[in-house]
């Protein structure tokens, strides 16, 4: 949760002190200064789905609901992304029949995916959705990979996914639909079909988790501290002294595709 204060604050703990949180269920939590006027209440773990959560700093308040979980597990190993939705396995209504060797092909929740080849892995973690693009411009020489090199890039890649801020997506991939299910091409991104991505893109929100992991035994590190971003309103939330994150700092474009 993100306060942006009217003016510098100048005493940081008694701005801490003038924010109350409160959520059913409890949840603790730890102060973080982005700048002058912005400071950040950030839980020690994910938001529960489906939680009650109010907000008050000096003579404003408010309340929302987050809503349901919506988990996307990206599974390097055996190229799939599996997503549940509070827990009960979810995916795309039924599709047109899929050639019968594809691996996964059919299983509830499990997405045929193509995860960042060995030149680029995939980072292993836990993240947070960051933001949802309809559509972004990736190219690598923001990473300091020639466009015009074998592997430069420069393409506008649909419904994109955000998960950190240096640019690692789950988006569609048309290209590597081959590959999807099969082995890991991208350059460290999580590619997903056209109809796979526009349905995660249609139903992850902001906040949700998604966490990649090496196979099915891995054990998932964190990748970063749980973001302020973890929570996701189901509710409007006013904006007056009180608002929701801050976009993201301007950055190179995204470094995998």
């Amino acid at each position: 949760m993100v306060v942006t204060f009217s003016g510098p604050v100048a005493d940081r703990h008694a701005a801490e002190r003038a924010i109350a949180v409160k959520s059913a269920p409890a949840m603790t939590g730890r102060y973080q200064c982005l700048d002058n006027n912005v400071v950040q209440w950030v839980p020690d773990q994910f938001w529960p789905a489906h939680s009650t959560v109010a907000l008050s700093v000096g003579g404003v308040s408010s309340q929302f609901k987050t809503g349901p979980e919506v988990l996307g597990i990206a599974d390097i190993a055996n190229h799939t992304f599996t997503v549940t939705i509070d827990g009960v396995e979810a995916e795309p209504p039924p599709r047109l029949p899929a050639p019968h060797h594809r691996p996964h092909w059919g299983e509830d929740g499990v997405l045929p995916a193509s995860m960042g080849r060995s030149e680029y892995p995939t980072p292993v973690g836990t993240y947070t959705v960051l933001s949802k693009d309809r559509s972004v411009i990736m190219d690598s020489s923001s990473v300091g990979i020639p466009v015009d090199v074998p592997d430069g890039y420069r393409l506008t890649v649909d419904y994109a996914v955000r998960i950190t801020g240096r640019g690692l997506y789950v988006h569609s991939a048309p290209w590597a639909t081959q590959a999807m299910g099969v082995e890991n091409i991208s350059h460290g991104c999580i590619s997903l079909s056209p109809a796979d991505a526009e349905w995660y893109f249609n139903t992850v929100n902001v906040g949700d988790p998604v966490i990649v992991k090496e196979g099915i035994t891995s054990q998932v590190k964190s990748a970063d501290p749980i973001p302020a971003r973890t929570i996701k309103s189901a509710d409007p939330i006013p904006t007056r002294a009180v608002e929701g994150p801050p976009g993201q700092p301007e950055e190179p474009a995204p470094p995998g595709n």
